[in-house]
């Protein structure tokens, strides 16, 4: 009996380490149980707090993947290729990833998402030969994640030389 007060006690911790670091933003299941673990929590001890956690709705992986993936797009201007990387980085398994992204890309499309970046990206870049401004647009924009065959689009928007 002595044991199980402790018990009770590590739980608590572990729930109260939860909370606190889902309170700074939303989490993936796997980015909740990897923090305990770093804190050394018994396993059976990170499965009890990830499970109440889920039965309180606190943990949702496609509601996560969902709002990750707008608000990357949203705030960010990131492509497919980047947010699913993130979001695989998370925990987050490919299918749910799939749907948060087609979810994400369904009211603006990626190429509109990628004009708007790559417009602001050509005004920094306004000094450079078109030659380099393509150079550095083409990765600025693999940088942030678009298709090789959004970047070639966009590509496109330099003119090929200088008007005088």
């Amino acid at each position: 009996m002595p044991n199980e007060g402790r018990d009770e006690k590590e739980l608590k911790q572990a729930r109260n380490t939860a909370y606190r670091f889902l309170a700074i933003r939303p989490r993936s299941r796997a980015e909740v149980e990897k923090k305990l673990r770093e804190r050394e929590f018994p396993a059976n001890t990170v499965s009890a707090v990830v499970e109440q956690l889920l039965r309180f709705g606190y943990l949702d992986d496609p509601k996560f993947a969902r709002q990750w993936a707008a608000a990357r797009v949203r705030t960010r201007g990131f492509g497919r290729r980047r947010i699913e990387l993130e979001l695989r980085q998370k925990g987050i398994g490919r299918d749910t990833a799939h749907e948060a992204l087609a979810e994400a890309f369904d009211d603006s499309s990626e190429s509109e998402i990628a004009r708007r970046e790559a417009e602001k990206k050509l005004r920094t870049l306004a000094r450079f030969t078109p030659d380099v401004r393509k150079r550095r647009l083409a990765g600025f924009l693999e940088r942030k994640g678009f298709s090789g065959e959004v970047v070639r689009e966009m590509l496109r928007m330099v003119p090929r030389q200088e008007t005088a």
